[in-house]
């Protein structure tokens, strides 16, 4: 007679999240590694944009607060990401009680589902519900007044905004492809780890930078 031993499902459990960590850390530091520089380079081609910001106002010097700024956006990058992982998680094993097979395709249905709602949805609510009335400030001389006294932040925030929120596009279809192009062969192939890995964070990069610079122009409009 086969009796049920939660002790040995246990350990079978352990050994399987020992297995994906020793299969993810590697593409995943080289992932956090890669946005942390992008979001440097950013951060510091556009220093007067990230003063507007004042991320640490109050707590850090104004000279500082670009470096805030870069540490307040990569932590928001990096939790952004948690929530799809946890959330692909959640979703999966939801799945599974609904009765789909504890297999690659749920686990697949449920990462994209969830990269498309936290990621390229999420945004998109954003902009319909909030974004409209945003950009519909006034502005007049708006991007004279940057032109005068924060040069650098102008090309940010006026052209590079929407370079910023239609990256989603291209991010959105490499992602999705890899995923369900190239199956189980993430699991043992540590380039499509890593370009998974990139993909997801850059989508979270995206996110938090398109909201970063809401914020910066409201404060330029109500002079923070």
């Amino acid at each position: 007679m086969v009796t049920y031993d939660p002790t040995f499902n246990s350990h079978i459990e352990r050994m399987a999240y020992r297995r994906w960590f020793e299969v993810l850390w590697r593409p995943v530091l080289i992932a956090v590694a890669t946005v942390a520089v992008v979001l440097l380079i950013i951060v510091t081609a556009s220093l007067p944009a990230w003063s507007i910001l004042g991320a640490g106002r109050g707590l850090v010097p104004e000279q500082l607060y670009p470096l805030s700024g870069f540490f307040l956006v990569l932590g928001l990058t990096i939790g952004h990401t948690i929530v799809w992982g946890i959330g692909s998680v959640a979703v999966c094993y939801a799945l599974t009680l609904a009765g789909y097979k504890p297999a690659w395709e749920t686990a697949r249905n449920a990462m994209a589902g969830v990269y498309l709602l936290v990621g390229p949805i999420a945004l998109l609510v954003f902009h319909a519900l909030y974004g409209g009335w945003l950009l519909g400030m006034p502005r007049v001389g708006l991007e004279e007044w940057l032109a005068e006294n924060h040069p650098d932040a102008r090309w940010f925030l006026v052209y590079a905004h929407p370079a910023v929120d239609f990256s989603l596009i291209p991010l959105a279809a490499i992602f999705l492809l890899v995923l369900w192009k190239y199956g189980d062969r993430i699991e043992r192939e540590t380039p499509l780890q890593a370009v998974l890995a990139l993909t997801v964070l850059g989508t979270s990069l995206a996110v938090v930078l398109s909201l970063a610079m809401h914020s910066m122009l409201v404060h330029t409009r109500i002079g923070l």
